[in-house]
């Protein structure tokens, strides 16, 4: 046994020293602060790339903040934005640099682009450093079509660029799953399919979606000559458009439209078409940083019922209208992102809902930082209420929308780092490689 405490002993202190000379800085280089949360993100890629800079843990250390964001982008792809923010001696040194990718990009090719454009920034950084004197600058004369190739933000030079697309702009999807999971007294069965069509061009947006789900779910109760089974199905169909015109840098009009039909909500047929307005109090080509929108809209609804509501109506045509007020801010101390939407039927104007929304994380102080999210909406204009009564199966099972004044939902948290102030080595060995199954119902 002594032997052994001597030898792990010897273990537990190599390991140490190896921890001091991994967790060693570069030296002459810069501290960088990596900030990404968008699609695409990978830290131990990135790390491996350019090992030519420190990665620190928290802003407060680094000389430059890296901001990584996206938005969705014509044709179903993403467009990239990569904010270098100066720090301390960098202070006001600041740039931008941006690529998109196309809509069928994988993974590796959207953390491809963000690690080169990362990398073709970082030299501005660092050429002024003893670090600068072992880079190398390379240059590909024949580079392939590559999701990391500089583009323009989107809807520069539309015109040229429709003149070489043939699909004028136009992109298509289709995709479809299922998934099933059971035991000896229970299944569960849920699939679902969806086309959809758009074309996104600096004046016009287009979107045309149509969708179907199914969910079935099985109990046995009971044994022997009481025993039963109970089979719950609900299906989902939809159909929307969405038309948007661009006015000037910040407003634009549009309609969306839909037809839908729901056994959960006894909708066999609802048909909206709301035309509206919609107005940023930034430039849209700052939106992928921020945004503060108000958007109106008002048409008509038409619905048939599967059964007779408990206000006695199995049709009717009914108008509405919403107001919704939209705050998105991707920013160096976190994210924050609020909506506000009232809505309410014209005939009656207590027949109403107001939903709001907050989504938010931020670092407050060195390595603590709070994240939460909430969904509370009071509920006034549930006209689709079957009259029907339920029974204690379809209550607890939600086969049918309850009736209900208002509805919830949050999640809190905080978390708190100390340590290190390097974040260069990456390791993955025992990462993990799969293997746990879990089923959620």
């Amino acid at each position: 046994m002594r032997r052994m405490g001597t030898l792990m002993g010897l273990l537990a202190s190599l390991g140490a020293a190896d921890d001091l000379c991994a967790q060693a800085s570069v030296p002459e280089t810069i501290n960088l602060f990596f900030d990404c949360a968008a699609p695409g993100c990978d830290l131990d890629f990135a790390r491996r790339e350019a090992p030519w800079v420190n990665w620190m843990r928290d802003r407060a250390d680094a000389d430059l903040h890296v901001l990584v964001t996206s938005q969705a982008a014509g044709g179903g792809g993403r467009f990239f934005t990569l904010a270098f923010l100066g720090l301390r001696a960098l202070l006001g040194q600041d740039q931008e640099l941006t690529f998109s990718t196309p809509a069928d990009a994988t993974v590796d090719d959207q953390r491809q682009g963000i690690v080169e454009r990362l990398k073709l920034g970082l030299v501005r950084y660092v050429q002024g450093t003893p670090a600068a004197d072992r880079l190398r600058v390379t240059y590909d004369a024949d580079p392939p079509a590559a999701p990391g190739a500089p583009e323009a933000r989107p809807g520069a030079n539309q015109a040229a660029g429709a003149q070489q697309d043939p699909w004028d702009f136009w992109t298509f999807s289709i995709n479809g799953s299922a998934n099933a999971n059971g035991e000896a007294t229970s299944r569960f069965a849920n699939w679902r399919t969806a086309l959809s069509a758009n074309r996104t061009t600096e004046a016009w947006k287009i979107d045309f979606g149509l969708s179907f789900s199914r969910n079935t779910q099985e109990f046995e109760v009971g044994s022997g000559a009481t025993a039963r089974t109970i089979e719950v199905k609900q299906e989902d169909r939809r159909a929307n458009g969405l038309f948007v015109r661009s006015v000037g840098a910040q407003w634009a009009v549009g309609m969306r439209g839909s037809a839908s039909s729901s056994t959960r909500l006894n909708q066999r047929l609802r048909l909206a078409v709301e035309p509206g307005v919609e107005f940023n109090f930034f430039p849209y080509t700052e939106s992928s940083r921020r945004s503060l929108t108000l958007q109106y809209l008002v048409g008509p609804n038409y619905y048939h019922y599967d059964e007779r509501t408990i206000f006695n109506q199995t049709v009717e045509a009914l108008f509405q209208q919403s107001l919704t007020a939209g705050l998105s801010l991707i920013q160096p101390w976190g994210l924050w992102s609020t909506s506000v939407t009232a809505a309410q039927y014209l005939h009656d104007l207590e027949r109403s809902s107001v939903t709001v929304f907050g989504n938010v994380n931020m670092r407050l102080f060195r390595g603590f930082s709070v994240f939460a999210n909430a969904n509370y909406q009071w509920v006034r204009d549930q006209l689709y209420i079957s009259a029907a009564s339920l029974t204690t199966e379809q209550i607890l099972l939600r086969q049918r929308q309850l009736e209900t004044s208002y509805r919830y939902f949050y999640s809190v948290g905080i978390q708190y780092r100390f340590g290190s102030i390097f974040n260069n080595v990456v390791n993955p060995r025992f990462g993990g490689g799969g293997g746990d199954f879990i089923i959620f119902n």
